[in-house]
């Protein structure tokens, strides 16, 4: 990880260090998932917060985690995407008409061949932006998330807006601002790792500063201190 493309979940932030454990323990395959009729992992936060990087890498982090190539007695957390890249699944860039017709005949139709995903034998299907729909596409994706062998990853940035049958069926998992700052230093620390700075270039109270500006954007977040290294004498990373 260079600071800039996350590629394992140690490398986002979460407000809630319970609702982050649980994402560990899917992906250490100790929390069955699906698994109570709670087949979807719901993230919610301000912009920026990494919440619709994170949930394209979730697919590719669960299929990694039961290839069984992965240790997992070395963290979770620390777990790295396959290398060869992305893991097939579904994306449903919500808003913009996207009908109930359309996404029902879509999660039907997968259902009805061999399993999409080779390792954990269910297919993936991500919506960014759930609250885009309509109230009715809502409410028609409570029968489709009883499907077997179906996982289901939400983004919004409106908690509200999500259908309560929907966030009945889900672990929420919250990514806002923290308030450990050792989380904000990590990431600092990598971006100027990777820019041949010392890690030390710029003082936890910079780091401090530019993470309450951020609000938990980790896009503004990581743009500050890219700038901050370049005006240092760092190269940008790519």
């Amino acid at each position: 990880m260079n600071g800039m493309k996350p590629d394992c979940m140690d490398d986002f932030i979460f407000t809630n260090q319970t609702e982050r454990s649980t994402l560990e323990l899917i992906l250490a395959r100790k929390l069955p998932f699906p698994f109570c009729g709670i087949s979807g992992i719901l993230l919610h936060g301000n912009y920026g917060t990494g919440k619709t990087t994170l949930a394209e890498l979730l697919p590719n982090l669960i299929e990694r985690s039961y290839s069984g190539e992965y240790n997992l007695e070395n963290g979770a957390g620390r777990m790295t995407v396959f290398e060869d890249g992305c893991v097939d699944h579904y994306m449903f860039r919500c808003g913009g008409g996207l009908s109930t017709t359309t996404i029902t005949n879509t999660v039907n139709k997968a259902n009805e061949f061999n399993p999409y995903s080779k390792y954990s034998g269910h297919d993936f299907f991500v919506f960014d932006e759930i609250d885009k729909l309509t109230t009715g596409a809502q409410q028609s994706l409570k029968s489709l998330m009883g499907l077997k062998r179906a996982m289901f990853i939400f983004t919004t940035n409106f908690l509200h807006k999500v259908d309560v049958g929907v966030l009945n069926r889900c672990h929420v998992i919250e990514m806002n601002q923290s308030t450990n700052l050792n989380d904000y230093l990590s990431i600092a620390q990598n971006i100027l790792s990777n820019m041949k700075l010392s890690v030390s270039a710029i003082n936890s109270q910079q780091v401090s500063a530019f993470a309450q500006k951020a609000k938990g954007s980790l896009r503004e977040f990581s743009s500050k201190i890219v700038i901050e290294g370049i005006k240092l004498g760092g190269t940008a990373p790519r």
